[in-house]
């Protein structure tokens, strides 16, 4: 059997009142709000985490020269976005 633990949280009456209405609203126990609210925050934070790694890793190979900034990518996008424009003006 797995173990199980046990976390007390000190409330406010008022935080205690909205989280009661809450998980009456939408059938739930307040620990299945926790536990989903809880793992919820920390999977985002892992994300962001991931991401503001990648974001450093693309700075550090332009500082490097590894990767070559993306202007001329927007400027065919910017391009494209256009004759797209005069493509639908004439079908119109």
């Amino acid at each position: 059997m797995k173990k199980r633990n046990q976390i007390n949280v000190n409330l406010e009456e008022f935080e205690a009142f909205n989280i009661n209405e809450y998980c009456k609203a939408h059938n739930m126990t307040p620990q299945t709000l926790f536990k989903v609210g809880a793992q919820k925050l920390i999977e985002e934070d892992i994300l962001q985490r991931e991401i503001d790694a990648m974001t450093l890793q693309s700075w550090f190979d332009m500082k490097e020269g590894r990767v070559a900034p993306i202007d001329d990518i927007l400027e065919l996008l910017k391009e494209d976005e256009q004759n797209v424009g005069e493509m639908t003006k004439l079908s119109i």
